[in-house]
């Protein structure tokens, strides 16, 4: 709550000393990204998405959390890699991307190779870029209603692909209500916790050998 209250306020030195002191207090790297950043951008979307913050203000708080991330990214213990590859990627015209950076991490830190795309780059690029790397996973984060045509798209091509990733579908567009609709257009996976990704991917696309 601290780190939200710091990022309203417009007081970034306020948001660092937040992480700084839970950092210094003992708590892991994983929960700082999940019970302090996770939860703050979270309610920063949702303020947006309700009017209640304007794309200025709603763009300084991601900028903060992108540069606090950055630094605490350097700080997650990495496992060696083990052979597998992932991209990950918003769907096209999808900008909102530091809960695709998060994963992204995670994915790293139990061993991926993790191709991180950022903002949705049109279908045939990430075809083009996924056709040619043929990685084992990709991932698609998707954050506002406005881009769901690209990502039907998106799913649609994925799936035709030979030989076919696992796809996951994550961000804040796939709710309760809504993550039928993301299996219906060719997810085989939607998953919001990064934890919880790890391990089903533990089962699905395990190390090599």
């Amino acid at each position: 709550m601290a780190f939200l209250e710091a990022l309203l306020a417009r007081d970034s030195a306020r948001a660092r000393r937040t992480v700084e002191d839970a950092l210094a207090a003992g708590l892991p790297v994983p929960d700082i990204y999940l019970d302090v950043l996770e939860p703050a951008l979270r309610e920063i979307g949702h303020r947006w998405a309700m009017g209640e913050l304007n794309v200025a203000e709603e763009h300084y708080a991601t900028a903060v959390a992108q540069s606090i991330l950055d630094g605490l990214s350097r700080q997650l213990p990495r496992a060696p890699r083990d052979g597998r590859l992932a991209v990950m990627t918003g769907t096209p015209e999808e900008q909102h991307t530091i809960g695709a950076r998060m994963v992204a991490d995670f994915l790293e830190a139990d061993g991926w190779e993790v191709l991180v795309l950022g903002p949705g780059a049109p279908t045939e690029d990430v075809i083009e870029l996924v056709t040619d790397e043929q990685p084992d996973l990709v991932a698609l984060s998707s954050a506002t209603p406005g881009v769901i045509e690209g990502v039907a798209r998106l799913l649609s091509a994925l799936t035709e692909l030979e030989p076919r990733p696992l796809i996951v579908a994550g961000g804040q567009l796939w709710t309760a209500q809504t993550s039928r609709t993301a299996l219906e257009l060719g997810a085989d996976l939607v998953v919001q916790d990064p934890r919880q990704l790890v391990a089903l991917l533990a089962e699905r696309v395990p190390p090599p050998g």
